[in-house]
This record gives C-alpha cells, sequence and structure tokens, in this order.
C-alpha cells in the first residue's frame, strides 16, 4: 500500500481522534446540568432508566450533549469519519460494489438526518444539514464513480 494512502489514513484518523476528544470534553458539561438530563441522555434512559444521578451517565451521552450544544467539533468528527469510510471503502471494493457503498452510507445518512430533523437547538439543525448535505454528497459520488468506471481502473493498478 502507497505512502499516499497511509498518510491520508493517518490524517484522518488524527483529526477524528482530537475531535472526539474536544466533543467528549465539551459535552462533559452535560453533568454540571441536571435539567438536561431528561432531554440529553437517551443512551442512559436506555441503560439505566431514567437518570437521577451524574454516575449514571453513559459516556456516549456526552456526545450528544455536545452535539446539540456545541456542534463544531462533533461536526468535524462527522466529516472525519465519512471521510475515512470513503478511503477505506476506495482501497477495498471494485467498481460496482464501491458505487452501493457509497450510495448506502449516503441513504443512510439521509435516514439519520430525518431522525433528528425536529431538533429544537441549533447544533441539531447543523447536525442535520451536515448528514444532508453528507448524504447527498456521498450518493452523487456514487453516480459519478458508477458513470465514471475509467477512475476505478487506476485502483486496479495500485493493489
Amino acid at each position: 500500500m502507497s505512502v499516499k494512502y497511509w498518510s491520508q489514513v493517518g490524517v484522518g484518523l488524527l483529526v477524528f481522534g482530537f475531535s472526539s476528544l474536544f466533543s467528549w470534553y465539551e459535552g462533559s458539561a452535560l453533568l454540571d446540568n441536571p435539567w438536561e438530563w431528561k432531554y440529553s441522555t437517551p443512551f442512559s434512559q436506555m441503560v439505566h432508566g431514567p437518570v437521577s444521578m451524574g454516575e449514571k451517565i453513559v459516556e456516549v451521552d456526552f456526545f450528544v450533549y455536545a452535539a446539540k450544544f456545541s456542534p463544531l467539533f462533533p461536526s468535524i468528527m462527522l466529516l472525519s469519519a465519512s471521510y475515512l469510510l470513503v478511503l477505506f471503502g476506495y482501497r477495498l471494493f471494485k467498481h460496482p460494489v464501491f458505487s452501493l457503498y457509497l450510495c448506502m452510507f449516503g441513504i443512510m445518512y439521509l435516514l439519520i438526518s430525518a431522525t433528528i430533523a425536529s431538533s429544537p437547538t441549533t447544533g441539531g439543525d447543523i447536525l442535520f444539514w451536515l448528514f444532508v448535505s453528507n448524504g447527498l454528497f456521498l450518493i452523487m459520488l456514487a453516480i459519478f464513480f458508477h458513470f465514471s468506471p475509467s477512475l476505478m481502473k487506476g485502483q486496479s493498478n495500485q493493489a
């Protein structure tokens, strides 16, 4: 595998890792806001039931809180994860399967955006539009790769 590929993977993982740490830190403010526990702890409520103590909050809910109230780093997480998924898919799959792979992730992002469409927070609105635009971009990319098989021929020569 080429240095170019691994350097892109390394940069993508670094950006994803740092944005995850910053999101987790920003989301830890949830512990200081007990009035928000009812609305920002869906995973904790699935695991423990209604949350009445900060110790019962699952770490994933910190990302939910960060996405709702300070969406910069969760947005960077989403974009870097999307980039890594496209990069891995491009390396793993051949022509017709790669287009289906991209289309699958695009549809998944559109479905996720539908679940957060009625969010009352600014962060939810930002993530909604980010999921919609990312999903549409992946579907357009899938169509582009489907009708441009010459782009995938360079991939088989590198392996």
